[in-house]
């Protein structure tokens, strides 16, 4: 889509989303140096705000920081950002940098002093036309494998650090790692190492592609005597093969905020290991979740606290993101104390 017509379609959009009595005129600009467009907006009183319109095909989060300083820069004049779509994440960024925004799916922000204006509106979170390119998703086991190693490990970390820890070829690394830095999830060096990540909001970005209970085998028990006995039957050992605490029980451990209602733990043989923890099946009143991982990254990185096997602390915290109930808020307590360690 071109400037004039992208343009033409974004009045469309604001027109339909303005209160009644307040009307909008966008005009391109073809002189060099100036923006891209000029929108005028009027309220039902006559008092008029002028706005400087910056067109964008495409806009990745990372980008957002030099709009912002450039327009910042330039005038004082209010802004609007304008692009066919925006994900939720770019959005997010232009929300955080005071900018307006709006794209042809209806996402819409448009806040005014003068005339007052406050019009914000949800469109689509998904591109309605996407560009098929690689490494734009974090769906399955290898995308999962780099988030954990990245959220694991401290940096520094090279592509091909990245790439042996999380068992995929460097070239699959190399495009995620530069779609996640585009994304402004991470911070490398132009082709170069991973300097920082922003785990909290990769594990989020990851739970946007990611359901522990669908992703994962699970199954639903019930411990007739609580979630305490279960406790009790894995510390004394009762589950042979490997096994590894997530949810709320693991959350408990990490960063508690209520006792635990439901025991979920990534097992080998979930049968097996219900036979040996007096476990029922049962679809009402479960109190435990049995889950034949979807990869066994799962397994890794994983911890002791009094004689129980915990799931790292980014795994636990996307596995709750994506569970419900009271799950998501025992989440943000993890990535709040993930956030607060030193980098």
């Amino acid at each position: 889509m071109n400037e004039a017509s992208l343009v033409q379609s974004a009045s469309r959009v604001l027109r339909e989303r303005l209160p009644g009595g307040w009307t909008q005129r966008i005009r391109l600009e073809e002189r060099a140096g100036r923006p891209d467009a000029i929108l005028d907006v009027t309220g039902p009183d006559g008092t008029k705000a002028r706005l400087l319109v910056e067109t964008k095909a495409q806009l990745v989060p990372r980008a957002v920081a030099d709009i912002k300083a450039r327009l910042d820069a330039s005038s004082s004049t209010p802004a609007l950002v304008v692009s066919a779509f925006l994900t939720p994440s770019t959005r997010e960024r232009l929300r955080a940098a005071n900018l307006n925004f709006l794209d042809l799916t209806g996402n819409v922000r448009l806040v005014l002093v003068r005339p007052g204006l406050y019009v914000e509106t949800t469109g689509s979170d998904v591109d309605p036309s996407p560009k098929r390119q690689p490494g734009r998703s974090l769906r399955g086991p290898k995308a999962a494998r780099i988030v954990r190693t990245l959220c694991d490990f401290d940096p520094p970390l090279s592509i091909s650090n990245v790439a042996d820890s999380a068992k995929v070829d460097v070239s699959y690394a190399s495009r995620l790692v530069e779609w996640l830095s585009q994304e402004a999830l991470l911070n490398r060096k132009p082709r170069g190492a991973v300097e920082s990540v922003d785990a909290p909001a990769l594990i989020r970005r990851w739970a946007q592609d990611y359901a522990v209970l669908t992703v994962n085998d699970a199954r639903s028990f019930l411990d007739p005597r609580g979630i305490e006995n279960l406790v009790r039957g894995v510390s004394e050992g009762k589950v042979r093969g490997r096994y590894a605490i997530t949810g709320s029980l693991a959350a408990n451990r990490i960063a508690p905020i209520a006792p635990a209602r439901l025991a979920m733990l990534y097992v080998d043989d979930v049968d097996r290991v219900a036979s040996r923890l007096g476990l029922r099946p049962t679809e009402a009143g479960t109190n435990v979740m049995l889950l034949t991982p979807f990869d066994d990254v799962v397994f890794e990185r994983t911890w002791i606290d009094k004689g129980l096997t915990l799931a790292a602390p980014s795994q636990v915290a996307a596995d709750l993101l994506t569970s419900p109930g009271r799950a998501p808020s025992e989440a943000e307590a993890i990535l709040e104390r993930l956030e607060k360690q030193p980098a």
